[in-house]
């Protein structure tokens, strides 16, 4: 009898074990160089995507030849990101930031966003806080 519990209890910690491990990957910064954020000065917000399970932002910016280059950058969840003072409206199409974002080893333009500042000296953070710990306490909250 002892051992039939052992045998399920075994094979639940084994499925759960299982069913946990895509979790992790999901979540894992791996596919990104957390070794420093890039800095995107006078990006341009193309668009602003509030939508579950991750924020998407996207902006546009133009390097010193004039080439113009599309970043996409992933946020953390929505209610985490609301915890720390994010709205649907915190950034709109038109907004010129400063971005900070991990960036995707691969060298495309997309990465794990860190960070956006205002003209206004406004900083919204990201719910990871990574290896940057600046900003301000309260989340810089945008009014």
């Amino acid at each position: 009898m002892k051992m039939n519990i052992r045998k399920k209890a075994a094979a639940l910690i084994a499925g759960v074990t299982a069913l946990a491990a895509p979790t992790l990957a999901h979540h894992s910064g791996a596919a990104f160089d957390m070794s420093a954020p890039v800095v995107l000065e006078n990006a341009v917000v193309t668009e602003f995507l509030w939508v579950n399970p991750h924020p998407l932002i996207k902006a546009d910016i133009t390097d010193e030849q004039g080439n113009t280059q599309s970043w996409t950058m992933e946020m953390g969840s929505t209610v985490s990101s609301q915890l720390v003072g994010w709205t649907r409206t915190a950034l709109l199409p038109g907004d010129v930031v400063t971005l900070y974002v991990w960036p995707a080893k691969s060298g495309a333009p997309v990465g794990r966003f860190n960070k956006v500042e205002f003209d206004d000296g406004t900083v919204l953070r990201d719910s990871q806080r990574g290896a940057d710990d600046g900003g301000r306490s309260d989340g810089g909250l945008r009014q």
